[in-house]
């Protein structure tokens, strides 16, 4: 009779980064947010501003965009590196465990910097999936942390939220 092999650690899958110099976000993660990225990476600087084409939904006390549609939807541009982005990761329910509910995509932008130029940028931008929209409510507004004060809503914790499996 053999003996069962022992039993192995699960283990994290491996984080990859997604190649682009800037991110854009457009809910809690926006300056002001609850997980402002500033609390992430201290000292960091936006670098302008864009309009993202597509539906912002309701998703409880963050926003979920679907990268389709007419709709508008401001978002800060910010510059990335491979600690910020991981960071994000885990609030995104992306690594080191995928909830399903967000991915990762990258989009050349038209930014607004601070100086006032334009220029295109390529960005990471959190998209929503189609299963975490199902029942939710279509947001018109182009601000979610403006629309979110209209609502008087407030986010439940002072702290940082990661998107965690529902048990």
């Amino acid at each position: 009779m053999q003996t069962p092999p022992p039993e192995h650690p699960i283990r994290n899958p491996p984080w990859h980064p997604c190649g682009a110099g800037h991110v854009a976000v457009y809910g809690t993660l926006r300056a002001g947010g609850v997980n402002d990225i500033a609390r992430l990476q201290p000292g960091i600087s936006c670098l302008g501003r864009s309009l993202l084409t597509g539906t912002l939904f309701d998703l409880g006390w963050y926003p979920g965009l679907q990268l389709q549609g007419s709709g508008l939807v401001l978002a800060e541009v910010y510059p990335l590196n491979d600690a910020l982005e991981q960071a994000m990761d885990r609030i995104e329910g992306i690594w080191p465990q995928d909830v399903g509910e967000y991915t990762k995509r990258v989009l050349t932008l038209d930014v607004k910097l601070a100086d006032g130029e334009q220029q295109p940028l390529e960005a990471l931008v959190y998209e929503a999936l189609p299963p975490a929209l199902q029942g939710r409510t279509q947001i018109s507004a182009q601000d979610w942390l403006a629309w979110i004060a209209e609502q008087g809503r407030d986010h439940p914790h002072t702290a940082f939220s990661l998107n965690t499996p529902q048990s």
